[in-house]
């Protein structure tokens, strides 16, 4: 009885000590659009908390086909409630989530100006 009721007791502190699955980072995708050349590309990726690059997401698309990310606007077009995103270009810091899915990246909603976006950096949590 002795050894049941210790054996009951290490199976359930070792049940215990076992960590839970890590919950996978939701995927968020963001689009860059260029109002002037017509470009548009849109990227999925994880909203795990790091810092990327715009460059890396960006450089092989429309977008980026001069050697230069140019844009006009961003937007989110998956995301899922919870999820915050911070653009960081050129001195601006932008928040989005699923409220505030745009942005018009020249700060003059009457003016669809591309700026470049080539050290601007994304990142996404939930």
């Amino acid at each position: 009885m002795k050894y049941t009721v210790a054996a009951s007791l290490l199976l359930a502190a070792t049940a215990v000590a076992v960590p839970l699955e890590a919950r996978a980072a939701p995927d968020v995708r963001f689009a860059l659009s260029n109002d002037q050349s017509g470009a548009y590309a849109g990227v999925t990726f994880s909203a795990d908390g790091t810092d990327k690059r715009i460059r890396t997401l960006f450089g092989s698309t429309s977008v980026g086909s001069s050697g230069h990310i140019l844009a006009s606007s961003g937007q989110l077009t998956q995301v899922t409630g919870g999820t915050s995103c911070v653009l960081k270009y050129n001195g601006v810091t932008a928040t989005l989530n699923a409220d505030r899915t745009y942005i018009d990246l020249d700060g003059n909603p009457a003016k669809a100006t591309a700026v470049n976006l080539d050290n601007a950096v994304i990142n996404c949590h939930a």
